[in-house]
């Protein structure tokens, strides 16, 4: 299967990967290394004015931050969420959605799941919390970014690691899965069938990695 990775000079790879991601309001971000994930999540926060409201259900996020490993931006609201305090919050993000063009990034579906573990319902309330911001989001122009730990099982379906649920997919959607290649990371934008349909390199500038 080919695949096509830009080799332009990396500003403007970059830009042409963000006019590419915010052709839907939900975007998919899957991958198997944590750590090439938040220098994704660190490399769209410091390219964009907009607000940034952080949902950071695995705590890696704030631990870098609280360690001032990565820098906290003037323009990032970082929220940890529980089971005790999540109504609250999601009524504040909907509120902050529809007013102004934002960017919502929840961390991670996999962290999601595992506060509703208990539920038999987990996959249906996580779908509708996940449609609910997608819905609001898409008023204001705003975009939603959820990341998912993945792997595939029998080599064919993407599944959550650990937990093993199937990864939901709606038709208006960007799905991206990032790999390393050296210092850069490749976001590879996939189709119905995964197969990647378009590749960005962007080069990594951290030493998360």
């Amino acid at each position: 299967m080919t695949r096509f990775v830009l080799d332009k000079n990396p500003k403007k790879n970059l830009t042409d990967f963000k006019e590419f991601l915010e052709l839907n309001t939900l975007n998919l971000i899957m991958h198997s290394d944590p750590f090439l994930k938040t220098n994704f999540i660190i490399k769209i926060i410091s390219t964009t004015n907009n607000p940034v409201i952080f949902l950071d259900f695995d705590l890696l996020f704030s631990g870098y931050i609280s360690s001032h490993i990565i820098p906290q931006s003037q323009n990032l609201t970082l929220y940890q969420p529980t089971r005790k305090n999540w109504l609250e919050i999601i009524k504040t993000i909907l509120l902050n959605l529809s007013e102004r063009k934002s960017i919502l990034i929840i961390d991670s579906l996999n962290g999601l799941f595992n506060m509703y573990s208990d539920k038999k319902n987990a996959g249906r309330l996580v779908n509708s919390f996940v449609m609910l911001f997608s819905s609001i989001a898409k008023m204001s122009d705003s975009h939603v970014l959820i990341s998912g730990m993945t792997r595939k099982k029998n080599g064919e379906d993407w599944v959550l690691s650990i937990i093993g649920r199937h990864v939901f997919r709606t038709k208006k959607m960007n799905a991206i899965y990032l790999e390393k290649i050296n210092s850069s990371f490749i976001a590879n934008f996939l189709d119905e069938k995964t197969h990647p349909i378009k590749s960005f390199k962007i080069p990594i500038q951290s030493e998360l990695i």
